[in-house]
């Protein structure tokens, strides 16, 4: 699917599919962690149930002119998988919402978000189809 918006002051999702992410037209074969101002390639290659805090620590960095996101999407594969309930109460105390839902809908909720400038970012695991 081709996915296009106008602000052009954060990462965009320009396409998705199976082994495929694009953004702001540079074409991502690895699973993706996509914050205001940052994409970061091959983010987590394990199983999901081994995500933990750590995994997110791009989040917790302090970056000049980025808002700290107070929305995490977490885009599961071609399928919903719900995360180690451990970790939504471990970003919760951070101050940071985590939603699960497969990687499509993710990739469509993160682009709305950031067109309506939420503190959003979006971890996302490629579809395998």
């Amino acid at each position: 699917m081709d996915m296009r918006l106008e602000n052009a002051d954060v990462p965009l999702i320009n396409a998705y599919g199976p082994g495929l992410l694009a953004v702001d037209n540079v074409d991502y074969r690895s699973n993706l962690l996509i914050t205001r101002t940052r994409v970061i390639e091959h983010w987590f290659e394990g199983p999901l149930d081994a995500l933990g805090l750590a995994d997110f620590a791009a989040l917790f960095e302090s970056v000049e002119g980025e808002e700290r996101a107070e929305i995490l999407l977490l885009g599961t594969g071609a399928t919903h998988v719900f995360p180690p309930m451990r970790l939504m109460g471990e970003l919760g105390r951070e101050g940071i919402a985590l939603e699960a839902m497969n990687t499509r809908a993710a990739c469509r909720t993160y682009s709305v978000l950031v067109n309506e400038a939420r503190p959003v970012a979006a971890a996302l695991l490629q579809i395998r189809e």
